[in-house]
């Protein structure tokens, strides 16, 4: 895969051999570093042409809910534009995290393909079927 962002709490590379990008985050990011991260993503999607990420959410902790909105609203409708169609998403073991998660992406769901996995070999699997 190639490294496209490393930061201290999030990294995204592109999978060539699936045309999509892997996003992962190491851990809770502070507001102004989530949102930095998902503008890098947009940026990705452009640089690369994919709509298709596959996303391991799984240390990233619960969204405060003004991320979790902007997130939902105006990252989603950029995200889009810019071409995002497909998301795999790895979960994390957390109730609440989970929750936010699933929040933001049903509130995508009219706009985007997605599905939840428990680890990267069947995420990957699946981002490469559609």
């Amino acid at each position: 895969m190639q490294p496209y962002i490393d930061t201290e709490c999030a990294s995204i590379r592109y999978d060539a051999d699936n045309h999509a990008l892997v996003t992962l985050w190491k851990m809770p990011p502070l507001p102004s570093e989530f949102r930095e991260h998902m503008l890098d993503l947009l940026s990705a999607m452009e640089h690369f042409k994919t709509g298709k990420v596959v996303a391991d959410t799984a240390k990233m902790g619960t969204l405060h809910p003004v991320d979790q909105e902007w997130a939902s609203t105006e990252w989603a409708s950029m995200a889009v534009r810019a071409g995002y169609s497909h998301a795999a998403i790895l979960l994390s073991k957390d109730i609440f995290s989970k929750m936010a998660i699933e929040d933001t992406m049903n509130s995508a769901a009219d706009n985007v393909t997605f599905s939840y996995f428990e680890n990267m070999e069947t995420a990957l699997a699946w981002i490469k079927s559609v």
